[in-house]
């Protein structure tokens, strides 16, 4: 088990059925999750209010309380939040999912508990089972005993200079909610100028020290939205801490067909909503999603990483006759890796086949040298999984 995310246990279903306060057989679920998730693509779907909240509460909410996880853990891992408890913002909270996640993940690794805990969207009906949810979730120590009961506010994040009211804080939070403003308008860089300027936004809410978080879906058109929004950040100065490795032009800008995002391959739906999953033609393993994490400070997470080469996996492993493959981007360039089956034969783990997506690791740096023109070829010696204290 990954030692920075927190299972979702059982006792989520009564909590959050309690919170929505309506019997819904799981192939009626299953029914509004395939509207909901055609309505989420831009398709015309009849789907009422009640069903919709329906499907978000009791089954896009546990399916999202992980996405969170990796970019808190890094944060914590490499000493990037603040040692105070945390003032935490969730911008376009809908039910909580992310600040939630968020929230039980800094628990998870014994960061210091929330000091306060606010929550934003334009639906105060969102907002009335956000607190539900919460309140039952303390009561079922399903979130520290010591969390905060959520302060929420109706906030327009459409409207011009919603920041205003709002003050700074240590960890802002925008868990799939750019993607909301920004589906009808076509093109991907049109996307990431807009993404862009939300980011700006809601830097203002953003303490000296502190982050904010920016989870979009996995989707080509999503995460290259995110890859351009980066760019335009970075133009204006903007720190990326997380989840590149550098600060140079995004490699995978460079070719329509590629993009970046992150998924945990070990990791499936709860029990209960497996056949949900089904019923409606989605996926229920390997939760995805890409995000962005941004500050004022420019400390990066390539900082608090040991000199030499470092690389993040963007590719799962493929395993194919004789060698293993997969893609990296990191310091320097990005490229292919490849191991071969002989020469790790025997040796003690781990191998780059084990390496799940968004693993970090360190290579010496003659390692990586024109690695950008070749498949960079991983001897034993040469590297290591980077913080292999996050997984269990």
């Amino acid at each position: 088990m990954i030692a920075w995310l927190p299972p979702v246990e059982a006792s989520w279903r009564d909590v959050l059925a309690a919170a929505l306060g309506r019997a819904i057989t799981p192939s009626a679920l299953a029914t509004m999750v395939a509207k909901q998730s055609q309505a989420y693509l831009g398709e015309p779907v009849v789907l009422s209010p009640d069903d919709s909240r329906a499907a978000r509460t009791l089954f896009w909410f546990p399916r999202d309380l992980p996405k969170p996880a990796r970019a808190i853990a890094e944060l914590h891992r490499a000493g990037a939040l603040p040692a105070r408890p945390t003032t935490v913002l969730d911008l376009g909270a809908g039910m909580g999912a992310t600040s939630v996640g968020a929230l039980r993940t800094l628990a998870a690794l014994a960061a210091p508990p929330a000091q306060s805990w606010t929550a934003v969207d334009r639906d105060p009906t969102s907002l009335a089972l956000l607190r539900r949810v919460a309140e039952g979730a303390r009561r079922a120590g399903l979130l520290p005993a010591e969390t905060p009961p959520p302060v929420t506010s109706v906030v327009d994040l459409a409207a011009p200079n919603w920041s205003r009211e709002l003050g700074t804080h240590d960890l802002v939070l925008a868990g799939l909610t750019a993607v909301e403003f920004t589906r009808s308008l076509g093109g991907e860089a049109a996307r990431g100028e807009a993404v862009a300027t939300f980011a700006r936004e809601a830097l203002r809410c953003v303490a000296e020290d502190g982050a904010l978080v920016l989870l979009e879906p996995a989707s080509r058109t999503e995460s290259r939205a995110l890859h351009h929004a980066r760019a335009r950040l970075l133009a204006d100065g903007v720190g990326v801490f997380a989840p590149c490795l550098h600060a140079g032009d995004c490699p995978m800008l460079r070719n329509d067909r590629d993009w970046c995002h992150e998924d945990l391959s070990d990791v499936s739906l709860p029990p209960w909503l497996v056949d949900v999953a089904r019923g409606a033609g989605l996926r229920w393993e390997g939760p995805t999603w890409s995000y962005l994490v941004l500050r004022h400070d420019r400390r990066t997470l390539r900082d608090a990483l040991p000199a030499g080469g470092v690389a993040r996996m963007v590719s799962r492993p493929l395993v194919t006759k004789g060698k293993t493959e997969a893609q990296w981007c990191g310091a320097p360039g990005n490229g292919r890796v490849l191991e071969l089956d002989r020469a790790v034969k025997g040796r003690p783990g781990p191998h780059l086949r084990d390496l799940p997506r968004g693993e970090l690791v360190t290579f010496d740096e003659a390692a990586g040298a024109g690695a950008e023109e070749r498949a960079m070829r991983l001897e034993p010696s040469a590297w290591r999984a980077e913080w292999p204290t996050f997984r269990g």
